[in-house]
């Protein structure tokens, strides 16, 4: 059994063990520098820099449920002709950052679309706050906004919906705008929300269980890596082309 109070790298070595998966290399979760071993980490983390052949970027929202169905029920003609994606994605300071968001929501758009991203039309707000309209080879559009503005220490805020000529699909229910959790309690000192969203990785959060699970998923098939780190190159090229879009102020294609 998996203990309580781990860390990502210990609830990592406990589902490799469960699932009798033995890593060809050490590997290494948390953001420092290894020795030797493979790093695993979110592919923003290496926005600002060249990734080494030991340095796989994760793209761990991937994994998520709500984003596997969202695809499943593009993939599957659930809603035909997805025409317009719309995405809105905020996060605090203290773990994001207006690249990271912008890498992230662009990956969702290729990732559920099927598609690659042509081109990128962006404006930016005191680098706090950002809006952009991407297109698809395909020629399905999104429009992407993010924000770092809410509280430090805050739950990411997102929501992300498809329309198509017959049906729309959301990964929230109708009419929510925040998240929504499994209990809440209300005690003399303030209010506590609880959501286990793993059954094998209690007392992490949702970002430390999406990595967890991506790094789980590369260690037990290696191409996947190899898969990721080609997209993390492209996802670098359109995170660098939202920032030159909003600087010439016109649509940059990619």
């Amino acid at each position: 059994m998996i203990k309580q109070n781990m860390n990502v790298e210990e609830a990592l070595a406990g589902l490799l063990i469960k699932y009798e998966i033995k890593p060809v290399k050490p590997f290494h979760l948390e953001k420092k520098k290894a020795t030797e071993g493979l790093v695993l980490l979110p592919g923003y983390e290496f926005i600002e820099q060249v990734t080494g052949d030991n340095e796989i970027p994760l793209l761990p929202w991937r994994l998520r449920r709500k984003f596997v169905e969202l695809k499943k029920i593009v993939d599957d003609s659930v809603i035909e002709d997805a025409c317009l994606y719309r995405f809105c994605c905020m996060g605090s300071k203290d773990k994001w950052t207006l690249a990271s968001l912008f890498y992230r929501e662009l990956d969702l758009f290729e990732f559920i679309g099927n598609s690659r991203v042509t081109a990128v039309n962006t404006i930016m707000a005191d680098n706090e706050a950002g809006s952009a309209i991407a297109t698809l080879e395909s020629g399905v559009i999104c429009s992407i906004e993010v924000s770092t503005q809410v509280p430090p220490g805050t739950v990411m805020v997102d929501r992300h919906e498809i329309i198509a000529s017959r049906g729309v699909a959301s990964d929230q229910p109708v009419d929510t705008q925040v998240p929504m959790s499994s209990i809440y309690c209300y005690t003399k000192n303030g209010e506590n929300r609880f959501t286990d969203t793993d059954f094998e990785l209690f007392d992490l959060d949702d970002l430390q269980i999406d990595q967890v699970r991506s790094a789980f998923q590369v260690l037990k098939n290696p191409d996947l890596g190899k898969q990721w780190h080609k997209q993390h190159t492209h996802l670098m090229q359109l995170v660098q082309a939202v920032f030159e879009s909003d600087k010439k102020h016109e649509k940059i294609k990619i």
